[in-house]
């Protein structure tokens, strides 16, 4: 007689070559479906940090306008993803990631925040693809805005 330690059963020898390759099977055909969409949505999130960041960059020329009283020029260089701010005879340069299928266009060559809160009335327009995001800039408050 063959005494088993209690809880084990001869049903407990593992899977089947079938069902191994059934599991693989079906992983492989999940992963072929998941894998365009998650590259569209890395390549959207790409445009969207790209765009936020020259957000961000026009935001922070505003905000130095005002606290230091003086006008701020912004300046782009798009080619080298490169923002340029004058202030008070400084010059100060801030990078930006630009992908390089992605293309960055403005209706003038600079923009002036003044230390009322105004600015210049400015349209940018930043592409990627097939994906364009406008970004305005109101004469009132300065502010940016995504048209």
């Amino acid at each position: 007689m063959i005494v088993r330690p209690s809880g084990t059963s001869r049903s407990n020898r593992g899977f089947s070559l079938l069902e191994l390759l059934t599991v693989l099977l079906l992983l492989s055909l999940i992963a072929g479906i998941t894998a365009p969409a998650v590259g569209r949505f890395l390549d959207n999130l790409s445009f969207r940090k790209q765009t936020a960041t020259l957000l961000a960059a026009l935001r922070y020329a505003r905000l130095m306008a005002i606290s230091k009283g003086e006008k701020v020029v912004v300046a782009f260089e798009d080619a080298e993803g490169t923002v340029m701010l004058f202030k008070g005879g400084v010059e100060e340069t801030r990078e930006f990631d630009l992908d390089e299928d992605a293309s960055f266009s403005m209706e003038s060559e600079e923009i002036i925040f003044y230390p009322e809160g105004q600015a210049t009335p400015v349209r940018l327009s930043s592409s990627k693809g097939d994906r364009e995001q406008t970004i305005l800039i109101d004469p009132l408050t300065a502010i940016p805005l995504i048209e």
